[in-house]
């Protein structure tokens, strides 16, 4: 009859899966997105091509959000033709910057 209450206790107390920490499903979809985002864009040092003001600016509304919420944000942000932009600026450098530093 002891078994049952403590079996109730070791379930409820599992650790919670941390939002920061990208699962594999989320990683697949942020590596297919750098997979093809252009060339110039995943180039190292490419971040510095980017307009100031583009760079000074919270451009895919990011701020506050946990690692998985950023990367979904962003992956979903990109454009079919592997491009991501704000208005006429072409951000995908950015973008291509703030997943890496999000996965693995």
């Amino acid at each position: 009859m002891l078994k049952f209450p403590l079996l109730a206790i070791a379930i409820s107390i599992q650790p919670l899966v941390s939002e920061d920490v990208i699962e594999p499903s989320v990683q697949n979809e942020i590596d297919h997105a750098i997979s093809i985002a252009p060339a110039e864009a995943v180039a190292d040092g490419a971040v510095t091509n980017v307009p100031a003001a583009v760079l000074s600016s919270d451009v895919f509304g990011t701020n506050g959000l946990n690692a998985t919420q950023i990367a979904i944000r962003i992956v979903s942000a990109q454009g079919p033709d592997g491009r991501w932009s704000s208005g006429t600026n072409d951000v995908s450098a950015i973008a291509v910057d703030i997943l890496r530093s999000v996965s693995w």
